[in-house]
């Protein structure tokens, strides 16, 4: 956490848990071609989208009722349209008694794309904003991740002013946990800010699925962590790095106060051969070397090799890759099923051309025997001195 927010915040009783949640599935999510006639902020959530927001609102309440009897939430959400139809669904699962708060905060809106989207020009700018960098890639007439980062850094002083002052009016006693309802970059970038991640660590972080949520909640020592609740898988799946999930462990049971910082893999992301040692500074060099001997937990995560996380990756992606062979496999049953249908059905339609092209044949032979013998019986009649004037 942030080092002035915590001697802020040393006697003011924090929430239990701050849980970031992305909207559900939107029409712009199932057709790209939506925002080139909808505004953003007004492109609403599928069917299928308040399906999600509804089961999201279920899940999220299991979690914050917990053991607690005595437990609050405070709503903050992004002004679009789709955050707030995903918030309405998530409040059907909340009673008035447990809600003391809802604000609509535009600083935690979706990244400013510009305005109408043309679609085919869409695609282009998308593929220069992967060659040029995620965050730093400014739309035209939009905005870049990192114009987000210093509008949800403004946001999160103000959220911090909000528990400072007690603006929530909330009971010490109660377990008060903070849903934000925003976008997907948005949380992203929400978290860089809050854990102190580089850019390159968040050029490396994938999106979230639609109403898919992220909770960081408060470990015993008055740190906030991802990984209290979340599994390492989940953070792999995210985009976190060994580094940044050993991080999340250590703040798991962590001392407010206490700044990760000062150990060498993470001085080792900003500096190239640091020297171990120096005559002068001995002592602070062994402080380095060994903040994480006070935490068990650390000290072993630390421990750690890359090919321990390798081997965890490739576990992963081998999963990814056999739920995506099954998937194959299901759709080229599918297909053959389709295939031999599409046969039957042709074979039938070369059966009826065949029936009616017999059919067209017996009728010109019929039609030819026909014209030979009326033109007999008009011969017969010319002979017996029939005639066209007659």
């Amino acid at each position: 956490m942030i080092s002035h927010q915590q001697h802020h915040h040393s006697h003011k009783p924090l929430p239990k848990r701050i849980i970031l949640v992305r909207h559900g599935e939107s029409a712009g999510n199932l057709d790209g071609t939506a925002y080139t006639t909808t505004p953003d902020h007004q492109i609403p959530l599928t069917p299928q989208g308040l399906v999600q927001a509804k089961q999201a609102g279920e899940r999220i309440r299991q979690i914050v009722s917990g053991l607690s009897r005595d437990w609050k939430v405070y709503f903050y959400v992004s002004p679009y349209e789709r955050t707030r139809s995903t918030l309405s669904e998530i409040g059907r699962s909340f009673s008035k008694k447990r809600v003391i708060g809802v604000r609509e905060e535009c600083r935690i809106r979706e990244q400013d794309f510009g305005n109408f989207q043309v679609e085919e020009r869409m695609k282009v700018v998308k593929e220069t904003r992967l060659r040029f960098g995620r965050f730093f890639y400014r739309f035209p007439e939009g905005e870049s991740a990192a114009d987000v980062y210093d509008r949800v850094s403004s946001f999160l002083e103000s959220l911090w002013r909000d528990i400072d002052m007690n603006r929530l009016h909330n009971e010490p006693s109660s377990d008060l946990n903070f849903i934000i309802v925003t976008h997907g970059l948005t949380s992203r970038v929400f978290l860089m800010k809050w854990f102190k991640w580089t850019v390159e660590q968040f050029e490396g972080l994938n999106n979230l699925g639609n109403c898919e949520f992220q909770v960081m909640q408060l470990g015993n020592g008055g740190e906030y962590s991802l990984a209290i609740h979340h599994t390492e898988e989940e953070m792999i799946k995210w985009g976190l790095s060994h580094e940044m999930i050993a991080d999340q462990k250590w703040r798991a049971h962590a001392h407010r106060g206490d700044w990760n910082e000062k150990c060498s893999w993470y001085l080792d992301s900003f500096f190239e051969n640091l020297q171990e040692s120096d005559s002068s500074d001995e002592e602070e060099n062994d402080e380095l070397n060994d903040c994480g001997d006070h935490d068990p937990d650390m000290k072993e995560e630390m421990k750690k090799g890359r090919l321990a996380l390798l081997a965890e990756e490739l576990r992963l992606q081998k999963n990814v890759t056999d739920d995506r062979l099954e998937r194959t496999k299901e759709l080229t049953t599918e297909v053959r099923k389709a295939s031999s249908q599409y046969r039957k059905e042709v074979e039938k339609c070369s059966v009826g051309i065949e029936t009616c092209e017999e059919a067209r044949e017996k009728a010109e032979a019929a039609l030819v025997d026909e014209l030979k013998l009326s033109a007999l019986w008009e011969e017969r009649a010319r002979e017996l001195g029939w005639s066209h004037g007659i």
